[in-house]
């Protein structure tokens, strides 16, 4: 394939009148799964390697139990759990949490947040109903954990 070829496609598009399909990168959006105040959260989990903080690196989710009742959204918890390791990140218990400056816990819905971690690193998301009930949801907490795997902060 040469390079006229795009040049092409794109003068045939026009005159069909289409308007040709431009692909780029652009910033994910502000996810609204996030219950308590980005700002807070993000200034003390995103990485400043000028201080020494620590990049969040390790992962613990702790979901409402009432809502494991539910083997669809149980089905679902055990696929978000598997998706930490996708998203770069190390999955670990909520109880190692607390002595990790480089974990964090993402508590679904109404659980209560863990004693002993600081609520720096609490990430409050939506129930897991709310996350199997709307795909768009879902999609963009998928979205931030690769955001917090990748740059070791919640955006």
């Amino acid at each position: 394939m040469n390079a006229t070829m795009p040049a092409m496609r794109e003068r045939r598009l026009r005159a069909l009148g289409v308007e040709p399909l431009r692909l780029r990168l652009r910033a994910p959006p502000v996810a609204p799964i996030v219950a308590q105040a980005v700002s807070g959260a993000a200034s003390a989990v995103v990485p400043d390697i000028a201080s020494g903080v620590p990049r969040v690196r390790r992962l613990a989710l702790q979901p409402d139990q009432a809502e494991l009742g539910d083997p669809v959204i149980n089905k679902m918890y055990v696929a978000l759990t598997e998706a930490v390791a996708k998203a770069g990140l190390q999955s670990v218990r909520v109880c190692d949490v607390a002595d990790d400056p480089t974990a964090a816990v993402m508590v679904f819905g109404a659980a209560p947040s863990p004693e002993g971690v600081p609520a720096e690193r609490v990430l409050h998301v939506d129930p897991l109903s709310v996350l199997y009930a709307d795909r768009e949801r879902k999609r963009l907490l998928w979205e931030q954990m690769r955001a917090l795997g990748r740059d070791g902060g919640w955006s």
